[in-house]
C-alpha cells in the first residue's frame, strides 16, 4: 500500500539496456552485461561486455573510481587498486567489446572494499556545437572486492529529530559487506502509512545513508515499524524516536 503523502525520492534504474533520455538525437544506446563486478582474492579478474545495438558508432571513456559516501553522498577518488583494459574505445552499429577488470594487487582489507565503474560517451567532434549538448551518454556500475573474513551486513535504523516539521531517518552498517535497499516504508502503531522511500540505495561497510521525512505528529513515545526491502527480502524492525534498532540479514 503507498502511503498518500509519501516521502519519496526518485529512483534510476540501471539495467542490461542503457540509453539517454527522449529527445536527445545525439546520445548513444549501449547494452552491458554484468551491471555489476565483484572480485576477490580467488577471483581478482572479472569481465564486463558492452554491445552497440544502434545505428550509429559510439566512442566510449572508462574510469574507475574508489567509492564511499560516509554519511552523507556519494564520493569518488582515484585509485590504482584496480586496472581498465580498454579505458577508451569506439564500438561501430552491432560491435560489443569486452572489458577487463582486475585487481594490481591482493586488496587484504577487514572490510570490502567499493568502487564505481563510470562508462561516457565520447562527444563527436566533427558534429556541429549546437548538436553536442549535455545529452551524452553517461552511467556508472558498482564493483565490490570481499574482504578475507565476509560478514553479513548489519543495518542500525536511527530516527532523529531535526526540526519541528523533520525528521532525519538514519542507517549505518556495522557489517563489512555492503547493504542494497530497493525501498523502505515505515507505518504507524495502527497500521497506518507514515512514510515511504523508494529508492535503491547501497549502504557501504562501516557507512551511513540518510533520509529527511516529514515530523508529522510522531513522538518519542510513539512505535513505528520499519519495512525495509532488499535483494534479499524484506525485514522488518520495531522504531522509536531517538532509539536505535538493528536489522541483521545478509544482503550481498
Amino acid at each position: 500500500m503507498i502511503p498518500p503523502r509519501p516521502q519519496v525520492f526518485a529512483l534510476i534504474l540501471l539495467g542490461l539496456w542503457v540509453g539517454w533520455l527522449p529527445g536527445s538525437s545525439d546520445a548513444g544506446e549501449i547494452k552491458i552485461s554484468p551491471i555489476r563486478v565483484e572480485l576477490s582474492a580467488a577471483e581478482p579478474v572479472g569481465v564486463v561486455n558492452i554491445a552497440n545495438p544502434s545505428d550509429e558508432p559510439i566512442l566510449l571513456h572508462l574510469r574507475l573510481k574508489q567509492w564511499s559516501h560516509r554519511d552523507g553522498p556519494d564520493e569518488f577518488q582515484d585509485s590504482r587498486d584496480v586496472l581498465l583494459n580498454p579505458m577508451i574505445f569506439e564500438l561501430d552499429p552491432g560491435e560489443d567489446q569486452v572489458v577487463r577488470i582486475g585487481l594490481t594487487h591482493p586488496l587484504r582489507e577487514e572490510r570490502e572494499s567499493s568502487f564505481r565503474l563510470f562508462i561516457q560517451e565520447v562527444p563527436d567532434s566533427s558534429q556541429p556545437k549546437q548538436q553536442n549538448v549535455a545529452t551524452q551518454l553517461k552511467i556508472s556500475l558498482p564493483l565490490f572486492v570481499a574482504p578475507r573474513e565476509p560478514v553479513p551486513a548489519n543495518l542500525v535504523w536511527r530516527l532523529i529529530r531535526r526540526s519541528a516539521t523533520e525528521l532525519a531517518l538514519r542507517v549505518r552498517n556495522e557489517g563489512n559487506l555492503h547493504g542494497e535497499i530497493l525501498s523502505i516504508a515505515v507505518q504507524r502503531s495502527d497500521g497506518q502509512p507514515f512514510a515511504f522511500v523508494d529508492q535503491r540505495t547501497y549502504v557501504l561497510p562501516g557507512q551511513g545513508r540518510e533520509w529527511v521525512l516529514p515530523a508529522g505528529s510522531v513522538t518519542e513515545k510513539d512505535l513505528l515499524t520499519l519495512t525495509a526491502s532488499t535483494r534479499q527480502g524484506s525485514v522488518e524492525s520495531a522504531l522509536r524516536l531517538g532509539t536505535p534498532s538493528a536489522i541483521e540479514e545478509a544482503l550481498r
